[in-house]
């Protein structure tokens, strides 16, 4: 089972920020493969939680190359068992981290994460929303009112605990 992090590139609270910790901690501790944009933010706290926990964490940059990921990007290295460059550059490189995903967690987010967000919807995937977390999260729901044409938004988990939001993304997937 494989679950993308995905979410705003800059920390802007300390307690979503310990909040993704956490989700990363229970993706480890149910042996779930953790998937992100191989960036900072909320989706590398989640890999650090997930790291810290023996887990395991695989990135999907946009860079072509490990140079390119480091000194053009500024992107980490230190908590992926595995990165994946693509070239894809942003926002591309969201159609693979997404596709290759069981089901998404989103944590804030502007629009890179509101196209992960699009691009989930569409193809159905389970998407668990960090509720109180900020960014796009606030809207969410009511895109998904908006676009909802074949009950996509039944795919939807809200939560603001991380280990409830996490049994309730395993649950859909378990449907």
């Amino acid at each position: 089972m494989k679950i993308a992090v995905c979410g705003s590139s800059a920390i802007t609270d300390k307690k979503t920020a310990k909040k993704a910790f956490e989700i990363g901690k229970e993706i480890a501790k149910n042996d779930i493969l953790l998937l992100t944009g191989a960036g900072t933010g909320y989706p590398y706290e989640a890999a650090k939680g997930t790291f810290s926990n023996n887990g395991k964490v695989m990135g999907i940059s946009p860079a072509k190359d490990e140079e390119k990921h480091i000194n053009t990007y500024r992107f980490p290295k230190d908590v992926f068992t595995e990165i994946e460059y693509t070239g894809l550059k942003i926002p591309a490189r969201n159609f693979p981290l997404v596709k290759e995903a069981d089901a998404i967690i989103i944590i804030s987010g502007q629009t890179g994460t509101l196209n992960e967000f699009t691009i989930a919807f569409h193809y159905q995937k389970p998407i668990g929303i960090l509720k109180g977390s900020g960014g796009v999260t606030e809207i969410l729901d009511k895109i998904a009112d908006i676009c909802n044409k074949n009950n996509e938004k039944d795919n939807i988990v809200y939560s603001e605990d991380p280990k409830e939001l996490i049994q309730l993304v395993m649950n859909k997937l378990n449907q």
